[in-house]
């Protein structure tokens, strides 16, 4: 599996948070995955990820019921793929 399936896979499997996976879409977060893809290979920190990822749920999906540990350990998980 590449970068991209890695974290494509990871947004629709544990990211998840409009909770599509439970309905069996796939796909929805797809429009997400190039700008973290090239995020993660351009070494942004986690602080950078995370912020991003918060950016996202907040700002284009319109939720704000998310913690800041859910975006860092996200982030977090996100750029060990980068080692892979």
């Amino acid at each position: 599996m590449d970068l991209y399936d890695h974290v494509y896979t990871y947004l629709h499997e544990t990211w998840d948070p409009i909770g599509v996976k439970a309905f069996g879409e796939n796909g929805e977060y797809a429009s997400y995955t190039d700008d973290i893809v090239l995020m993660i290979i351009r070494k942004v920190s986690i602080n950078q990820l995370a912020n991003h990822l918060q950016k996202l749920v907040e700002e284009t999906m319109g939720l704000e019921c998310y913690p800041r540990n859910f975006h860092v350990e996200t982030a977090y998980y996100l750029l060990v793929l980068r080692g892979k």
